[in-house]
C-alpha cells in the first residue's frame, strides 16, 4: 500500500460547492471525489500549464558560431579608419 500524505489545501467557496454537488450526486465523498479527480486529470493540467522554451521569432536561421565575432571584428577594423579621418578632419562639423 502507497504511503499517505496529508495536504492541506485552501479552497474557493464556489470549488467548495462543486465537491458538495459531487458527493451528492456519486456514491463518493468529497476526499475521495478530490483523489479521483487527480489521479485522472492532473497529468492533462501538468501538460497545459508546464513552462516551455521560447519559439524563434522569426524565420531566420541563427548565425554559424564564430560569425558574429568575425563580423564584429571586421566591423571595429573599419570604425578605426572613420574615427581617425574625423579626428584629422578641420574644424566643427555642419
Amino acid at each position: 500500500m502507497p504511503k499517505k500524505m496529508a495536504i492541506p489545501i485552501r479552497m474557493e467557496k464556489q470549488l467548495l460547492g462543486r465537491l458538495a454537488e459531487g458527493a451528492r450526486r456519486t456514491p463518493l465523498n468529497q476526499r475521495e471525489l478530490l483523489r479521483r479527480t487527480l489521479r485522472l486529470r492532473l497529468r492533462e493540467v501538468i501538460e497545459a500549464e508546464a513552462i516551455r522554451p521560447a519559439s524563434r521569432l522569426t524565420t531566420v536561421n541563427p548565425w554559424p558560431r564564430g560569425a558574429l565575432a568575425r563580423a564584429y571584428r571586421r566591423a571595429n577594423n573599419g570604425w578605426d579608419c572613420i574615427e581617425a579621418s574625423a579626428a584629422a578632419a578641420p574644424g566643427q562639423p555642419d
